[in-house]
């Protein structure tokens, strides 16, 4: 018995197919998926049942060069993923996986499209935001290397107003030790 998610088509890399039960799985998940193995590679296309709205003999000239591609769309197919000739059938992240990638399942085409636009844009505000943080972090040092240069640094700079600061305690201090009177200092 053959389940009509899987199609054999020409197998070129004697692929051994997915087992009869997960196509069981894949049916109950979604009737309108099919699984066909590549002509391209070691590996097996993932597609689901869409009637094409291009006549047929525009989608092959403008698919001619993508061999699987063309294939999909001989069969009334749309490519969903691809999935490894090696894969673990067992594995659940599979049909999690579908399960995020089913427009219908989140709403429809629209929330999907409007989820996938604001991860866009908080994916360049994020990027833009790391940017700017470097940006300014390297503008700083590159400020603070120039003032060093040419001898601006914190260390030499020796301003009037600096070096009064910098006696006013020394005065107290010293008249504390030495018992000056405020007269004696002036």
């Amino acid at each position: 018995m053959q389940l009509a998610n899987y199609i054999p088509d020409h197998n070129r890399f004697k692929l051994a197919g997915p087992p009869k039960w997960f196509l069981a799985q894949l049916r109950d998940f979604d009737d309108s998926l099919v699984i066909v193995p590549s002509r391209q590679g070691f590996y097996y296309r993932l597609a689901q049942r869409r009637r094409l709205q291009l006549p047929e003999r525009i989608t092959n000239e403008a698919l001619w060069n993508e061999s699987d591609t063309q294939m999909l769309a001989r069969y009334s197919l749309v490519p969903v993923t691809t999935i490894l000739a090696t894969a673990n059938w067992g594995n659940p992240y599979i049909f999690n996986e579908l399960a995020n990638r089913a427009p219908w399942r989140m709403g429809g085409a629209a929330k999907v499209n409007a989820m996938l636009d604001a991860q866009d844009a908080k994916a360049d505000a994020d990027k833009q935001a790391k940017t700017d943080e470097h940006l300014s972090y390297l503008s700083k040092d590159a400020w603070r290397l120039y003032r060093k240069k040419i001898g601006l640094g914190r260390t030499w700079n020796v301003t009037p107003a600096a070096s009064k600061a910098e006696q006013g305690p020394r005065i107290r201090v010293k008249r504390q030790m030495t018992g000056f009177s405020r007269a004696d200092l002036l």
